[in-house]
């Protein structure tokens, strides 16, 4: 009994010590007088690529086309190469 009345007492004088204010980062999102960037419209498929169904193809070709290090197919303009940072 006497270690729970102690861990109480510890508890209660260590809580004393919280500032009662809040931080400067808590308070910022209610000022008004921030300035924000203004919204703009952006559409929900913005970026998005048609994949269309194609013929099967070799492989080991596709393979070494989407490899690390791997030259594009010329006129390849899938989103494989973007990723790449080609």
């Amino acid at each position: 009994m006497a270690r729970l009345i102690w861990l109480t007492a510890t508890a209660l004088a260590l809580g004393a010590c919280v500032p009662t204010t809040g931080s400067n980062w808590l308070l910022k999102p209610a000022d008004p007088t921030v300035s924000v960037r203004p919204t703009s419209y952006a559409p929900v498929t913005a970026g998005v690529q048609r994949f269309d169904v194609v013929s099967p193809r070799d492989w080991r070709e596709l393979n070494e086309r989407v490899a690390p290090g791997a030259r594009p197919a010329p006129g390849d303009t899938s989103a494989g190469s973007a990723r790449r940072g080609r």
